[in-house]
């Protein structure tokens, strides 16, 4: 662990691609309203000095080779790409996707359609006027100058093929192809050192010959009440949480509560489960879309007044759960919107449960600690030079006797 972080140190020192920034945060301050304090450290790396005063883009360099992703806590977005159209019901991402790295996002939810033939960005029915490739080249460009990175990508087909012959997962294949050494569509679990500067696949559709294509999580349900779990034929085992609209009709201060019950749940079994290679993917995102109510994605995770009152969004409150939880601890796959916003240091607080942090009683008890012994060794050299004080003649002091 001391030569990763010497080298990690090195590298980040002779290297520094700096954030290039995020919003101003809300300082507001609330929590989960269901989450319980039950979990513990599980199969998570040892504690490097201070990994994220170095650079937040370059975490990843202070974690240990043999460390499963599975056993990390990844910040991730939902709906990634979802950032070039500011429609309310489509919009998730104020951050593009060099910002999103930059901010030491690691998990990328894509949702793509083929059209004439070029893979494009959508969500649900809505083209985001981006193509695939352009998102890739991205994380392609970003990773030649953060090789210590690793990146997990979901691909999902979100609506139907439209003027093109082309099968979706071959379309997906030939925009792979075109980078393969930035992949790893092995359909196993990797460990963290065999994926740095590359991206794992987990390939959330069909094909043809499709079962050596990335880690299949295909058998995604939609919209389910209470978390599922994916058994690949090879032995990855993912419990996922994407519990995204609710079947009455919720307010916004309803909805956050029953959402952010959903979170918490997952993130207790996560950190409790001490079995490192399973993973966990938690979506905190949701909306509110019918005759009563219109919640978009961005107040579920801002929060907003409703009547005279502040409604905490999600954002805030994960923050507050995890700050209520220090130390090591692994959360799995959280998938946000808009991250950067709403809560302050969010997504640092997220990549510090890779580490460990000290608690506000901790470090109260450390400063105790300190001057305890500060004072000790006042009172220890004190003793050791009394001899001295007290055998010196007394003229020795006065000022009157200097000539």
């Amino acid at each position: 662990m001391l030569l990763r972080t010497l080298w990690a140190r090195e590298r980040l020192l002779g290297r520094q691609h700096g954030n290039r920034g995020g919003c101003r945060a809300d300082k507001r301050y609330g929590t989960f309203e269901t989450a319980s304090r039950e979990g513990g450290e599980n199969g998570l790396p040892a504690s490097p000095p201070n990994p994220l005063d170095s650079a937040g883009a370059n975490w990843m360099a202070f974690i240990d080779d043999e460390t499963l992703m599975s056993a990390l806590t990844l910040p991730g977005t939902h709906d990634s790409a979802a950032f070039t159209i500011s429609w309310p019901f489509v919009q998730t991402q104020k951050m593009d996707v060099t910002y999103q790295l930059d901010a030491g996002i690691r998990y990328f939810d894509l949702r793509c359609a083929v059209r004439g033939g070029v893979v494009e960005m959508v969500h649900g029915l809505s083209y985001l006027g981006i193509t695939l490739s352009t998102v890739l080249d991205a994380m392609y460009t970003w990773l030649m100058f953060h090789e210590s990175e690793a990146i997990v990508v979901q691909i999902k087909q979100d609506r139907g093929t439209e003027d093109s012959d082309m099968h979706f997962a071959q379309a997906i294949w030939k925009v792979l192809h075109l980078k393969p050494e930035r992949w790893r569509t092995a359909n196993t679990a990797p460990a963290l050192g065999e994926l740095r500067g590359k991206i794992q696949l987990l390939r959330r559709f069909k094909g043809p010959s499709m079962h050596a294509l990335g880690i299949d999580v295909s058998k995604w349900q939609d919209n389910p009440e209470r978390p599922f779990t994916i058994h690949t034929r090879h032995g990855v085992n993912i419990t996922i949480q994407d519990h995204y609209s609710f079947s009455g009709h919720e307010s916004l201060p309803h909805l956050v509560t029953k959402k952010g019950g959903d979170v918490a749940e997952l993130l207790n079994r996560a950190s409790a489960d001490p079995t490192a290679g399973h993973w966990y993917i938690n979506f905190t995102s949701a909306f509110e879309f019918n005759l009563y109510y219109q919640l978009p994605p961005k107040q579920v995770a801002l929060g907003g007044y409703w009547g005279f009152r502040w409604e905490e969004g999600m954002n805030l409150r994960l923050r507050n759960y995890l700050r209520e939880r220090p130390g090591r601890r692994r959360f799995g796959i959280v998938a946000m919107d808009f991250p950067e916003s709403g809560a302050e240091d969010l997504i640092t607080t997220l990549i510090q449960s890779n580490f460990g942090s000290r608690s506000g009683g901790s470090n109260k008890k450390q400063l105790i600690a300190d001057a305890l012994l500060v004072l000790l060794v006042i009172f220890l050299f004190g003793l050791a030079i009394s001899p001295y004080l007290v055998s010196t003649p007394k003229s020795w002091w006065r000022l009157d006797n200097c000539k």
